[in-house]
């Protein structure tokens, strides 16, 4: 039997036929990502620009000065971030959703040219972390600290030497302004690792895309084979498939419009439906209504 790393689809109910093949596990939690481009790797926008890195803690702080007021229900440095990658900022966060329908869209809504991949990433439940978990505090906080001392965290090969170096001691106050009952009890090993976050939904776009995130510590990059027993796999949608795909997808409601539920995305959604109709002209323009676009491609 295929398993999902080794698969290519080409429609929608080649997708269904799939998965249909596989055993969901009540112990695991299933997630998915798409990617555009095949080439693609599981790595935060923060990691994938050395320069970025090295200002993730102007970044974070500079956009929070700028725009308090949109900070302002924030409890805790994660759900700033959350906001932050809402805003299209570089953060150590990785979008992940619930269902993989939307993972499918994302895969198929932009490089036209090229081949896409939808990523399953399947961990024990018990591993997921919530937006307050003590954990999450610790790899959020990262974002404060300067490079030469995450540098040094790196460095640390116990949680002693987390707790006794000026990175660790800096890293323990930043935690303590969210949480002042925090104790000086950092690992090393939640340090150099990658969680899977289920966020507040308190944000539209998280509610309407199911989604969670991949939050990142001292690690740059998630691969296939990684120490922290998340199973990571792919299916290969071809440039040519992508567009009779997205036409299923938005059969089933699955769109820009849907998945972006503000009023901007909403329109630009209309208005790539506008199609011409005979005889509604006025004044010699053509007039135009809104009608399934799917309506027409198939007819094609």
């Amino acid at each position: 039997m295929n398993t999902l790393s080794d698969l290519q689809i080409a429609s929608l109910s080649d997708f269904f036929i799939e998965l249909e093949k596989t055993s969901p596990s009540n112990a695991r939690a299933t997630l998915y990502r798409g990617h555009p481009s095949a080439a693609y790797l599981l790595k935060p926008s923060m990691f994938r620009d050395q320069s970025k890195r090295k200002d993730e803690k102007n970044i974070f702080r500079e956009l929070i000065s700028v725009q308090p007021r949109a900070f302002v229900e924030d409890r805790n440095v994660f759900e700033q971030l959350v906001r932050m990658q809402h805003f299209s900022l570089p953060t150590r966060l990785l979008d992940l959703t619930y269902n993989p329908l939307v993972a499918l869209f994302f895969a198929c809504e932009t490089h036209p040219k090229v081949d896409g991949q939808m990523l399953t990433l399947s961990t024990a439940k018990n591993k997921v972390r919530y937006f307050d978990s003590d954990t999450v505090s610790c790899l959020a906080n990262l974002s404060f600290l300067k490079g030469n001392e995450r540098n040094e965290l790196r460095k640390a090969e116990s949680d002693e030497d987390v707790r006794t170096c000026e990175a660790g001691k800096r890293l323990l106050q930043f935690i303590r302004a969210e949480k002042s009952y925090f104790l000086p009890e950092i690992r090393v090993s939640d340090l150099n690792s990658v969680q899977l976050v289920r966020p507040k939904q308190s944000n539209p776009r998280i509610i309407a895309q199911q989604g969670a995130f991949l939050l990142f510590g001292l690690v740059s990059e998630l691969k296939p084979r990684n120490p922290f027993a998340m199973k990571v796999s792919r299916i290969t949608i071809p440039a040519s498939a992508k567009p009779k795909i997205l036409r299923d997808l938005d059969r089933v409601n699955i769109n820009r419009a849907t998945l972006f539920p503000e009023v901007e995305s909403a329109a630009k959604y209309i208005m790539g439906k506008l199609v011409p109709v005979e005889g509604g002209s006025e004044n010699g323009t053509a007039h135009a209504t809104v009608r399934p676009r799917h309506t027409y491609l198939a007819k094609a």
